[in-house]
């Protein structure tokens, strides 16, 4: 029998108890909420499930990951530096292997996912350097439309993004911004942007949407009526279908980028994104969506900021970096994503038709309406033909301004972990997604089952600390697989983006843990407390009189959106309309492989000119079959939805019809041929051609669906009209020279031809 050591304790091993037995029970706590929480959702998924393999998948799911779980029980208490005078009672072999299988497997999920990012850092380019060594024009660059939903935004902030935008490093005429605001009310945020833009706020009745151009690029300022960001999106994007709809039937090269009003971008940030998604050489043309690197920015630094800061670096550049080196991205944030608008158009009817009165649950409601992007996400992993279609670009970057307080922190981090437990289940459940991407899903179940272990490193460093373990006691090896290898990561991230916050990533390792921890603690019990434990007095809940999409608003106002009883929402529509669809667990199967391959060579009506000694290079973005299908848009939720076809400015500054109208038929003949394939958008008169021949001029035109220079002309309209019309006369004066011109040419060449048969 082992002899065992008794007797009154030692000093050191009482601090260190009293200290770490309240840690050891957070550490156990936050295992258990987290397992709890997990199967609750595969509970849910169970029970939603529309298809076999769902319910079969939900029971594999459950079984292998209480298997997981239950072996790290034993595993975290034999790891812990615990005092002597507790782990004396443990058998030494069973120990041994313990700490061993403890040690290899969790290197094992360690250095694999590290060898991944690694790879993806070599062979793709980080940092914010520009990609593209030509220089862009309207012929050679992508169309791109970006989307800026708009609510009680600072308007220095919004301003500050509008001009990241028209003023980057990309031709401006190839931009088109929607600057949305999510509230139909003429308040002082909306004047206040107008009249920054140029807009005169003594009109007596403000269009819903107005045009005007602002350095250069096209800015279209809408208003919907109040709904929430999702409402806004959709309410824009039915707007950009209805002005580039015939532009889409002949082309493909118009991209839709979703923003922030808060985020901005840098220089080059457009123009990379380009890059990786269609000027790269060698790119097949068949990138679908991608997000870029979001980074933290504040005016003035503090604890919560820098550990932001760290997070957005770490998170992004590692766990998406890797994620992309196993098929694709699993998040496409709101922030900053780039999609291939006709891909977006062929999923918007499916992304957005999730209405509020379809949630039967929490679980609905976080699944499409506080993770929707990781929801659109979903729908394009299924939509894609192949893997490696929906990836990050480490050369495109934004900043996007950090949560100040605590408090706002803890709101944000619980609608971030509400919408990734509950789509996080959605995609481990889906069978379609571990046919098409086995090595991603397999990643992600792992990551779930090993989450919430961190806290054990925190012990450790407190147990070193009160001097109750000696040093060479301590797991280094796993200490320095975990810490070391991602510490290396962080230092050449800091040398090449020049962020030397972080190099502080031990600091944020050691942190972490404790934060998660409140994050995830406060998250379930505040989600709980809706569900299980009832709902707050004043929360949103839906009846007869109340729509579902009402008591989201009210929730919002309050300040949490989560107070709201989504329980109620289908039973309130079945009182107003005695009929509700079904809330389905998973997209629908009509959108597995619904992008279609593309085409290999595209057809071109030009030669493509490239010197490498003058740096020019010229493409002409020609005629080529769609990808996808144009099929009619079926938003079911969108009764009621009014969306006006913005007004130019040229209108607004009290230029006649007449007088337009006289301006177009003074125009050369050349100029006035309407191409089948002319984009709707471009309805201001195309007199700014400075090149001869019909042909051309006529290609000019239809290359870009924003026109020549800019839909509403890159200029103030009010000052430069006249200007506008002297340079119209100008350029008649010109085409008429240059044609009196190449006619005595032919003419001299006709007569030196006559000579020379007569000799």
């Amino acid at each position: 029998m082992p002899d065992y050591v008794t007797g009154p304790w030692s000093i050191p091993d009482i601090v260190c108890l009293s200290i770490l037995g309240p840690l050891v029970l957070a550490a156990f706590l936050e295992s258990f909420l987290w397992v709890a929480a997990f199967c609750y959702c595969l509970v849910k998924a169970y029970q939603k499930a529309d298809h076999w393999s769902q319910k079969v998948l939900c029971v594999i799911m459950t079984i292998a990951f209480f298997l997981l779980r239950g072996i790290f029980v034993p595993v975290m208490i034999a790891t812990l530096p615990l005092p002597s005078r507790i782990t004396q009672y443990f058998p030494g072999p069973f120990v041994n292997f313990l700490q061993q299988f403890a040690f290899y497997s969790f290197a094992a999920m360690l250095i694999v996912p590290w060898l991944f990012c690694v790879y993806r850092l070599v062979i793709l380019p980080l940092g914010r350097r520009k990609l593209i060594k030509y220089p862009l024009n309207e012929r050679t660059a992508p169309k791109v439309v970006v989307v800026m939903p708009v609510y009680k935004e600072p308007p220095e902030s919004l301003l500050k993004a509008l001009n990241s935008v028209v003023d980057c490093d990309y031709p401006a005429a190839c931009i088109h911004a929607f600057v949305s605001f999510d509230g139909d009310n003429i308040d002082e945020l909306y004047l206040n942007t107008i009249d920054r833009l140029g807009i005169p706020v003594t009109l007596k009745d403000f269009p819903k949407s107005i045009d005007v151009a602002y350095n250069g690029a096209r800015v279209t300022v809408s208003r919907f009526p109040h709904g929430g960001k999702r409402h806004c999106q959709k309410a824009t994007f039915l707007l950009i279908d209805k002005i580039y709809k015939r532009y889409l039937q002949h082309k493909d090269d118009l991209f839709i980028l979703f923003i922030d009003s808060d985020c901005i971008l840098d220089p080059v940030c457009i123009q990379n994104f380009m890059y990786d998604m269609e000027l790269r050489p060698g790119n097949k043309h068949n990138m679908l969506a991608m997000t870029g690197v979001i980074t933290a920015c504040t005016e003035k630094n503090s604890f919560l900021t820098i550990l932001q800061d760290m997070e957005y670096v770490h998170g992004q550049l590692f766990e998406r970096s890797v994620e992309s080196g196993c098929g694709a991205v699993t998040c496409l944030p709101g922030a900053l994503t780039l999609l291939r608008f006709s891909a977006f158009r062929n999923m918007a009817k499916y992304y957005f038709s999730d209405r509020a009165e379809e949630c039967e649950d929490l679980f609905d409601y976080a699944k499409t309406h506080l993770g929707e992007d990781r929801w659109l996400t979903h729908l394009f992993m299924l939509g894609a033909k192949e893997r490696y279609q929906i990836q990050l670009s480490t050369s495109a970057f934004c900043k996007t301004e950090a949560v100040q307080t605590l408090r706002s922190l803890l709101k944000q981090r619980r609608r971030w972990f509400l919408g990734f437990i509950t789509n996080e289940v959605c995609m481990m459940t889906d069978a379609r997604l571990w046919r098409k991407y086995p090595l991603l899903c397999l990643l992600r179940f792992m990551t779930v089952t090993v989450r919430t272990t961190a806290l054990l490193f925190l012990i450790t460093i407190i147990s070193v600390a009160t001097t109750s373990s000696r040093v060479d006691q301590l797991p280094w090896e796993f200490m320095c697989i975990s810490c070391g290898l991602n510490w290396l990561l962080m230092f050449y991230f800091a040398i090449k983006l020049h962020r030397w916050k972080a190099l502080l990533y031990p600091l944020m390792f050691t942190i972490n843990p404790f934060m998660n921890w409140v994050y995830m603690v406060y998250g379930i019990f505040t989600a709980g407390q809706r569900t299980w434990g009832g709902p707050r007095a004043d929360a949103g809940a839906a009846d007869a009189q109340v729509t579902p999409q009402e008591a989201i608003e009210h929730a919002i106002a309050t300040g949490d959106d989560l107070n709201v009883v989504p329980e109620t929402f289908k039973p309130a529509m079945e009182v107003r309309r005695r009929r509700t669809r079904p809330s389905l667990l998973l997209p629908s199967p009509s959108i597995e492989g619904r992008f279609a391959p593309p085409e290999q060579e595209w057809k071109e009506k030009e030669s493509i000119l490239a010197s490498p000694s003058d740096g020019k290079f010229e493409t002409s973005f020609a005629t080529y079959p769609q990808r996808t299908k144009q099929d009619s848009l079926d938003l079911s939720d969108s009764e009621g939805m009014s969306i006006h076809t913005p007004r130019q400015m040229t209108s607004l500054s009290g230029l006649d019809d007449a007088t337009i109208s006289a301006i177009t038929q003074d125009r050369p003949a050349a100029l006035s041929s309407d191409h089948e394939g002319r984009s709707a958008a471009t309805t201001f008169p195309k007199q700014f051609a400075c090149e001869s021949g019909s042909d051309k001029q006529t290609q000019l035109y239809d290359r870009s669906p924003l026109g020549r220079i800019s839909p509403v002309v890159a200029m103030p309209v009010d000052e430069d009209v006249p200007r506008l019309y002297e340079g119209l006369r100008r350029h008649s004066n010109e085409v008429e020279q240059v044609w009196h011109k190449t006619s005595q040419q032919k003419r001299l060449r006709m007569r030196s031809t006559t000579l020379a048969n007569m000799v």
